[in-house]
């Protein structure tokens, strides 16, 4: 974590020193593991000119980053307010919906597990109707850098957004630079070691715009811990695809046939047939391969690599059975772990961004508190519903109906759900009078005609 003081004026050798020093080779790397080139097995030289080469690349690491992403991140963040604020969660709501936020959240999951951290930048833009509105947006490590002040809280200082420009039609190469402070950015141009500024601008926003969404505190990706063992896997992987081309290839041994020349052999393999000598004899020379010992190596190091990065191997055959929410629960147990420490990180960074987006509409008179909102995670899990279901229905009357409620995963919503059971139960009681009232309606026109002939003269009393 870089740690720079809170400054008036950043001096421009200080950015290009950033700049020339930010580490993007981890980063790199990390996103070609993640699509499926390995360095370290693409890198593997044949023993020989003639020798098989395979490059065999088993892609462990975009597995785990895909499982990770889609149990942590699969079902979209939730917002709620613990005041009577309605107009505050329906603005934040449109701004959310403005941005596609739950994509948004989603793509910065999938860097954060790759790289071990993610950045959002904040802007404003204008819409169609004119009203301004605040704007987040994905951006890559490999193009971002932020400091930290020296304080306990750790408040971010400043950041540079960089990148590399290319005008093809004079072949020239220049880097567009955003320094962004607490109040300003400053927009720079550096090309031929010189840097030009550009623009100042106001964000706005009364904090440096920039969030990041660590993956831990180690900054460390999901896959990052077992790229060792993921290299050796392949690498047994290519060895074996080598050996069984060696097989493949394997020379034939003759024995007692010394005046054998190359027309013997090619007459050999066309004619498909030797003819030996009296104590002649040919096989074939192989090397003996211990397949059932490399399968093991294979097995133990697949084990590792899901145990370690704590990722379920979803092809095991204790997946394919109905399991109870418990069994479920320790089968996920390792990779619930590692998403209790995503959650608080990344909660961390939604803080940031409500926050950031609450002072932006400040400026523009309309005041919320940040920590008004709630957020809520919910995993992307497997669900025994027949279980759910049946716990609930034992529940009902024990604790209350929203409690009830919020157990079942359809229920996204457990206020809305409320009103729609309440409105049904009006309507079957609507339902209810209206039947009533018919049959009332209609023994009353039954006994009318009795009540129009009756004659109190002739009534008599008893």
């Amino acid at each position: 974590m870089l740690r720079l003081d809170k400054m008036e004026t950043v001096p421009e050798d200080l950015i290009v020193k950033l700049i020339n020093e930010h580490e993007k080779e981890k980063y790199f790397i990390m996103q070609e593991y993640y699509e499926g080139r390995n360095i370290e097995i693409l890198n593997k030289k044949s023993k020989g000119s003639n020798d098989p080469n395979n490059q065999i690349i088993n892609n462990f690491a975009g597995f785990i980053t895909d499982v990770s992403v889609g149990y942590f991140m699969g079902k979209p963040v939730t917002y709620t307010t613990s005041v009577n604020n309605e107009t505050m969660l329906e603005e934040l709501t449109d701004i959310f919906k403005y941005n596609d936020e739950a994509d948004e959240n989603l793509e910065l999951a999938k860097i954060q597990s790759i790289k071990g951290t993610a950045f959002e930048i904040l802007y404003t833009d204008e819409r169609e109707d004119g009203m301004v509105i605040p704007r987040f947006d994905v951006i890559d490590p490999d193009n971002i850098i932020i400091a930290y002040d020296k304080s306990i809280s750790k408040e971010p200082s400043l950041a540079i957004y960089y990148y590399e420009d290319v005008d093809l039609e004079k072949d020239e190469t220049s880097t567009v630079i955003y320094l962004y402070t607490d109040k300003s950015v400053f927009n720079y141009v550096l090309k031929d070691d010189a840097l030009t500024l550009i623009d100042v601008m106001d964000h706005h926003f009364d904090l440096v715009p920039i969030v990041e969404f660590p993956n831990n505190d180690e900054r460390q990706g999901d896959f990052e811990k077992v790229m060792t063992l993921i290299d050796a896997y392949d690498n047994l992987q290519s060895n074996d695809m080598d050996d069984s081309e060696y097989h493949a290839d394997a020379y034939l041994k003759i024995i007692n046939m010394s005046a054998t020349d190359a027309d013997d052999i090619q007459k050999m393999k066309s004619d498909r047939v030797i003819k030996l000598d009296e104590d002649g004899d040919a096989d074939w020379l192989i090397k003996n391969i211990d397949h059932t010992g490399k399968e093991t190596l294979k097995n133990r190091i697949q084990e590792d690599i899901h145990k370690l990065s704590m990722t379920p191997n979803l092809t095991d055959e204790r997946f394919a059975h109905n399991l109870s929410g418990v069994a479920l629960e320790f089968k996920l147990w390792g990779l619930e772990q590692s998403s209790s420490q995503k959650e608080r990180k990344f909660k961390k960074g939604l803080q940031r961004r409500i926050e950031l987006i609450f002072n932006f509409l400040k400026n523009k008179a309309r005041t919320y508190e940040w920590r008004d909102v709630g957020i809520t995670f919910t995993r992307n899990i497997p669900q025994n519903l027949k279980e759910i279901a049946e716990v609930a229905v034992k529940l009902k009357g024990t604790v209350s109906d929203s409690t009830v409620l919020s157990m079942l995963p359809m229920v996204d919503d457990v206020a809305m759900e409320q009103e729609k059971i309440e409105q049904e139960e009006r309507k079957a009681q609507d339902n209810i009078m209206k039947t009533l009232y018919k049959d009332i309606e209609k023994d009353k026109s039954a006994y009318e005609p009795e009540l129009k002939t009756f004659d109190l003269d002739s009534a008599k009393l008893y």
